[in-house]
């Protein structure tokens, strides 16, 4: 996870605690329940293929490259 990933995730959790606690907190620990939906957050961000493998592009090639 890269650093920018890192805060969106901290990011997310905090907003997601702020309304537990608004909503009392209810589901358990409310830190650990905030993290739990940032990580749904960040897997709803960046949906991974069902077979887990990612489409490969054909490189373009510029008009004047020679074959």
């Amino acid at each position: 996870m890269t650093e920018h990933e890192t805060n969106l995730r901290d990011l997310a959790a905090m907003f997601a605690m702020a309304a537990l606690l608004i909503n009392e907190g209810q589901g358990g620990p409310i830190a650990v329940t905030a993290f739990e939906l940032a990580d749904q957050f960040m897997l709803a961000r960046n949906p991974t293929p069902e077979d887990g493998i990612a489409a490969i592009k054909p490189k373009r090639r510029k008009p004047n490259e020679q074959e």
